[in-house]
């Protein structure tokens, strides 16, 4: 009958060991998850957009942006992202000390994309000019940038930024 309570004993010891490791990994993983959100905290409110023929970076955090980028503009087509979007050669896209609440823009060129064709039909309707082709869609800056903590982010559009933890990459050239 010893035996049995031996074996008991050790069986409740080792779930009660393998449930206390269960805690502490766990609390572990939230610790990380948490400090993880307090260091985007800033990150998620640097916002960029494309309207129109303008793309636009917003600080909408109440803290300085230590450095700004803006890497590209791009659109998808059938889901295919790489429709490279042009800019004027003349706008700046390197900042430094970007002020809480300041925006910066980059103009973006029209082109021709060669014939509109009506969708339904598929004839020819006209010439499709625009800072993409017609049928594309998500139109999107990448960005990068140096909240106040001196961490490093890179945010595509509205997804949610990712840490950078080498250095940051040059702005694209203009598409040809």
């Amino acid at each position: 009958m010893n035996d049995f309570w031996d074996a008991a004993s050790a069986i409740a010891t080792t779930g009660a060991t393998a449930v206390a490791l269960w805690f502490g990994w766990h609390e572990v993983k939230m610790r990380r998850k948490d400090e993880t959100d307090r260091q985007a905290a800033q990150a998620r409110l640097v916002v960029s957009g494309i309207d129109g023929n303008r793309g636009e970076v917003v600080n909408h955090s109440s803290e300085p942006l230590l450095e700004l980028r803006i890497i590209r503009a791009d659109a998808e087509i059938d889901g295919q992202t790489g429709v490279a979007v042009r800019w004027s050669e003349e706008d700046q896209r390197i900042f430094r000390n970007v002020a809480a609440g300041q925006s910066h823009h980059l103009e973006l060129l029209e082109q021709g994309w060669g014939p509109l064709l009506d969708p339904v039909h598929g004839y020819e309707v006209g010439p499709d000019m625009g800072i993409t082709p017609y049928n594309a869609t998500n139109h999107r800056l990448t960005i990068q940038f140096m909240d106040v903590a001196g961490l490093r982010w890179q945010r595509v559009g509205l997804e949610p930024p990712t840490r950078i933890l080498g250095e940051f990459a040059d702005p694209a050239p203009n598409p040809e």
